[in-house]
């Protein structure tokens, strides 16, 4: 280690040009970063959703949609409006009606579709030429993804956040840190890893919108630490060294320091990687990648930069600001007795509260603190008209009736409110797109002579090779009406027809609006129907629904038919969660277990440790269930693995002065005393930065995912933090004797390299004024 930190020092210049030619090549690489907005892309290949979204791609063109609704309006005005809205550029169609669905209460609901995507100009042109018309009508709420730049929203929140972070953190570090001088330091080297952090996401095929929000900040509190130590070695080195060997006996001490130390964060989120859910492991891997990077800024660019401010470091001293609390030590050596079995019994009922906890499968559905407009109207509309989903049934093309008996039997079913296909289209007369007319029925219903009609089936049954019906009685010939139509079309584009200019424009007309039904409705190897319902989204009536269309269109059609949209996609979410849960809560508490194992080398430790942390995630997911606020399921998953990997650190610090100072003869209540004083500085700097980081993100941000791993980390971080300090020692004195009796080497020196600076100094210090004392 020495001569490797020999040759870092000693390359500083050249390492610290190359940084900065690193830096300057990721603000351009990072616009190659592909975001992904859509979290149904991270499900698991196998299930529905991905398999019905697969069969949909290419297939069909899907309209933007909005809903809106108008308060204190008449039913007669509501008409009006909705002809009005029907009229405006840039919308296809307007939904009204006197039912309940879209009139109630003195509210009008309108579901709009518009002329194009989401993300077309159309559509937005369309939208703002709608908020004008209906600004007059009254009280109203819009809903709709039109103009939603989720990737963009959450940045422009991130950047936000971001400011705040560096601010709190700057005023932490002045605090807690030996020198202002050293405060630039710190932040130019986590400038630099977050840089390169930002211009390596492109390595990936595409990562999250969620892992594209919330790294970088969640990167300053996880790895901070990892330059605090350097700082903290490289100033008990100069007290008895020069600047350049300081510099590299500091380095050589604090590379495998930090390297061990890192060990329990990667192992949660290793964890992460495991989830079947893709988001979890997305989150990770990029984690990962952060912390790669803080390590190698801190080994790498930090020295050179200590040593170019070595000097301003020994001007700007100043006294410690972190106060004494023995008075903790004395409440610990009191309850020590007591406070282990009341905290184990804490624990074991939060376990049973966090497992009862309401968690939301639907994006849709998990709100963040702060609410954006669109959110807001949402939540006005569902609480006027109540809850409604919209499934997708996909299933081979082709057979047009088929297709309206399957609707038929459908639209019969509890809680389906409307289906729409494009063989249950209605046309003319009663006529269905999807009915099968003869020239009889069709001569009457075009307004064609018999003659005409005749000579246009045997056209059509020549052209689709149907010879026997053309050398036989063409009476009896039954063709499609939306084929037909279409055929009728080509016919007298091509000139193989005459028809009067009436008919003509009458079918142009319809042809166009076929045209537009079919790219919808239709594709070349699938055929799309929609299914409105009156049920929740995450509902079981949703999901006992999902499972009657599908044994009425697998009768019809196999097994090759598939049911989309968010009902589905929730209940997928909700088969994998037991499963994710389950393994991501035991391979980071296995990962924690065998890096504290083997770092302590004894079993009793890493069970005392783990039992404080896991209490800890306990208690902050039993919260939920008292106020009554979902969590989106991917926040408990995410963060159950974040704070198990990453808030162990902190029982490891004040665990690590413990068993140091009993090392040394200490007694346990001396012993613990002098460990919770040792580590206050940095539970104070690493804790409170991680805490304040996650509830800032989870306040601050209107993106729903993000909001919830806020919170919940924030959360729970400030939890350990109290259990750290205020469980923990009673705790360790507790099970001294068992941590003693489970050492696996007990004649070699404990020598333990903890996250957190590892400052002995302090701890010889502490071991002096103890025996003074």
């Amino acid at each position: 280690m020495h001569k490797i930190a020999k040759l870092i020092v000693d390359s500083r210049k050249l390492i610290m040009i190359i940084f900065l030619a690193a830096a300057l090549l990721s603000v351009y690489t990072s616009t190659l970063t592909v975001v992904e907005d859509d979290l149904n892309r991270f499900l698991p290949e196998d299930t529905e959703t991905r398999q019905g979204l697969a069969a949909m791609e290419g297939e069909f063109i899907t309209y933007a949609t909005a809903k809106v609704m108008v308060r204190d309006i008449s039913l007669d005005d509501a008409g009006r409006l909705a002809q009005d809205i029907q009229a405006t550029d840039g919308i296809k169609s307007v939904t009204f009606d006197d039912t309940e669905h879209h009139y109630k209460d003195g509210c009008a609901l309108f579901d709009v579709t518009f002329a194009g995507g989401v993300d077309d100009e159309i559509s937005a042109e369309a939208l703002a030429a709608l908020r004008e018309l209906v600004s007059g009508a009254g009280d109203t709420e819009i809903y709709t993804e039109v103009g939603m730049d989720l990737t963009k929203d959450i940045v422009n929140d991130m950047i936000y956040v971001g400011i705040l972070v560096v601010i709190i953190v700057t005023a932490l570090l002045l605090l807690t840190s030996r020198s202002y001088a050293e405060v630039p330091v710190l932040v130019i080297t986590f400038v630099a890893a977050a840089v390169l952090q930002l211009g390596t996401n492109f390595i990936f095929e595409s990562i999250s919108f969620v892992s594209n929000a919330v790294t970088l900040i969640l990167q300053l509190a996880l790895a901070i630490d990892y330059a605090v130590i350097l700082c903290n070695r490289f100033a008990e080195e100069k007290q008895h060294l020069g600047q350049y060997d300081a510099m590299v006996e500091a380095l050589a001490k604090a590379i495998p320091e930090i390297s061990s130390s890192s060990l329990t964060t990667i192992g949660g989120l290793i964890a992460m990687t495991f989830m079947q859910f893709g988001l979890g492991g997305d989150l990770g891997k990029v984690l990962i990648k952060s912390i790669i990077f803080s390590m190698l800024s801190v080994f790498l660019l930090m020295p050179g930069l200590l040593m170019v401010f070595g000097k301003a470091i020994e001007k700007t001293k100043h006294r410690s600001f972190i106060p004494r609390i023995d008075a903790v030590g004395r409440f610990a050596w009191k309850t020590r007795k007591i406070l282990p079995p009341v905290f184990i019994c804490i624990a074991l009922v939060s376990l049973y509260f966090a497992n009862r906890i309401p968690l939301s499968y639907n994006y849709r559905d998990a709100y963040p603190v702060r609410l954006n407009d669109s959110q807001v109207s949402r939540i006005q509309i569902v609480e006027t008209f109540g809850e409604s989903n919209t499934m997708a049934l996909v299933v081979p093309s082709g057979d047009y009736e088929t297709e309206a008996k399957m609707l038929d039997e459908i639209a019969a079913k509890e809680h389906v409110t409307s289906v729409l296909g494009i063989a249950s289209v209605e046309a003319i007369d009663g006529y269905r797109l999807g009915d099968k007319l003869t020239i009889g029925e069709f001569s009457e219903l075009a307004g064609l002579d018999n003659v005409t009609a005749s000579a246009l089936f045997a056209y059509y049954a020549a052209r689709n090779s149907d010879y026997d019906l053309v050398e036989g009685d063409l009476r009896q010939y039954k063709i499609p009406l939306i084929d037909l139509f279409m055929f009728l079309y080509d016919t007298a584009e091509s000139g193989d027809i005459e028809l009067d200019k009436d008919k003509l424009d009458m079918i142009e007309e319809l042809y166009a609006q076929l045209t537009d039904a079919k790219a919808q409705l239709q594709g070349r190897h699938y055929s799309r129907m929609l299914i409105y319902c009156d049920t929740a989204v995450q509902s079981d009536e949703s999901y006992a629904l999902i499972e009657e269309i599908h044994a009425v269109a697998e009768s019809y059609y196999g097994d090759d038919v598939y049911v989309t949209g968010d009902a589905t996609a929730s209940r997928d979410l909700d088969m994998f969660f037991s499963q994710d849960s389950l393994m991501v809560s035991v391979l980071s508490a296995l990962f924690v277990v065998a890096i504290i194992i083997f770092t302590f080398r004894s079993f009793g430790l890493a069970v005392l440790l783990i039992a404080v942390i896991q209490g800890s995630i306990w208690l902050n997911f039993s919260i939920p269930y008292f106020t009554g606020d979902p969590i989106f399921f991917v926040g408990y998953l995410i963060v159950s693995a974040i704070q198990m990997g990453a808030n162990i650190d902190y029982a490891i610090v004040v665990s690590n002065r413990y068993l140091t100072l009993r090392g040394q003869r200490f007694s346990r209540r001396k012993a613990v005393t002098g460990a919770l004083n040792g580590a206050l500085p940095t539970l104070i700097t690493s804790g409170s930065i991680l805490a304040i980081a996650g509830l800032l993100i989870g306040l601050l941000t209107s993106e729903a995912t993000t909001s919830g791993i806020g919170i919940a980390l924030g959360r729970g971080t400030f939890i350990s933090l109290l259990l750290v300090l205020f469980v923990l020692p009673q705790m360790l004195i507790w099970g001294d004797k068992f941590i003693r009796k489970t050492r696996f080497s007990r004649k070699r020196h404990l020598r333990v390299p903890p996250r957190f600076a590892g400052d002995f100094e302090a701890v010889a210090r502490e071991q002096k004024s103890q025996q003074s004392e």
